[in-house]
């Protein structure tokens, strides 16, 4: 990408050039392992265009959910979200296909940090997660719980968000 021309967004970065970003990043960040967290802590509904600005105008979180996994690929080619229902609630699954690199993990944290911060912003209420899975290692400490209120379990067998029927309303 050429820094020096206006943003266009037909020009992009392939998946594994940003992964290898997002590596870079952490071997220089102080504190990588909640780099993919301040990411996704800055992120905001307006920053997504169009998707962002139907996601804030569902009339609950269950609908701004709906709402990016049915227009996610407007954004992105290399992930998919889908609302699963459970017992208690849904899963907001994250779906990436590939190696599960250094940079791949840090993007999927990112994604999950970014989800449950939109839903922060567009939710009538304090957002609770019932839990967050990650399918890769942890990378230690509990920043992760910290950051999204609630357990987080790595190792697990899938990347999502566990939300209750009362916060999908």
């Amino acid at each position: 990408l050429d820094q020096t021309q206006p943003a266009d967004p037909s020009q992009m970065l392939s998946d594994q050039e940003y992964y290898r970003l997002l590596e870079q990043l952490a071997s220089i960040d102080r504190d990588a392992k909640t780099l993919p967290l301040r990411v996704g802590a800055t992120m905001r509904c307006d920053d997504y265009g169009a998707l962002g600005l139907a996601m804030k105008s569902a009339l609950h979180l269950r609908g701004t959910y709906e709402r990016a996994a049915r227009y996610a690929l407007v954004l992105t080619s290399v992930a998919a979200y889908e609302l699963e229902p459970t017992p208690q609630g849904a899963y907001l699954h994250l779906h990436r296909e590939g190696e599960r690199v250094l940079g791949m993990r840090l993007s999927n944290e990112a994604s999950l940090a970014s989800l449950a911060t939109i839903g922060r912003e567009v939710s009538t209420q304090p957002l609770k997660l019932l839990g967050v899975y990650v399918k890769h290692p942890s990378p230690g400490g509990d920043e992760h719980s910290a950051f999204f209120g609630c357990p987080v379990h790595f190792d697990a067998e899938r990347d999502a968000l566990h939300l209750s029927h009362e916060m999908l309303g």
